[in-house]
């Protein structure tokens, strides 16, 4: 297991399927190809022509050697499309699903908390007609309770909103959902105290 010349990340397994460049600082590892006259594709590196190729680009589609060939993504690329994909701030998989998962918990959690206050007034006024102090407490406590799944949606739709990524939109309402609940929360509470 060798680490990488720049940024010291240990390197292991199979060159292949690590690439040329380091998986953690995207760095060249090594100046040339074990055999860069070989050619595994048919075709000549579109950067050096004297190199055969390797492999093609997922991306582009050009013909890439053993020196230009990174992988990136679980795909090979040439190191143009690793640039270009990192200028534009690409998203990595793990983030974007990092991102949907967040956006969808916020929504969740800011449902589950108007839910959950609706419900548990309904469950106190019910108990207090019927006169069962069991149900009446029960309402009060799901009630009480009900602000931490808003607390959860906020945090989620923050975070979702923050790291930018293709579920905006859920994030907002999502996170809208749970502050207007702890909103409503602060003004029930607020208003309680000031009465008595």
């Amino acid at each position: 297991m060798l680490p990488c010349s720049v940024c010291g990340e240990p390197l292991s397994g199979e060159a292949e399927k690590i690439g040329a460049r380091c998986p953690r600082c995207r760095e060249p590892l090594y100046e040339h190809a074990r055999d860069p006259h070989v050619s595994a594709k048919g075709g000549a590196c579109a950067v050096h022509p004297a190199n055969g190729a390797v492999a093609t680009c997922a991306r582009c589609g050009n013909f890439v050697c053993a020196v230009c060939w990174t992988r990136w993504q679980g795909q090979a690329l040439c190191a143009a499309c690793v640039g270009r994909a990192l200028e534009a701030g690409a998203a990595l998989p793990a983030e974007a699903k990092a991102h949907r998962r967040q956006a969808v918990l916020a929504l969740l959690f800011g449902v589950v908390a108007w839910v959950t206050s609706v419900g548990s007034i309904f469950t106190m006024v019910l108990g207090v007609n019927d006169g069962n102090q069991g149900l009446a407490t029960l309402g009060a406590l799901l009630f009480f309770a009900s602000p931490l799944a808003g607390v959860l949606g906020i945090g989620q739709g923050a975070a979702a909103i923050r790291a930018r990524g293709d579920h905006m939109i859920l994030a907002t309402i999502g996170l809208l959902l749970g502050g207007l609940h702890a909103g409503m929360m602060v003004g029930m509470i607020t208003f309680a105290i000031w009465n008595h």
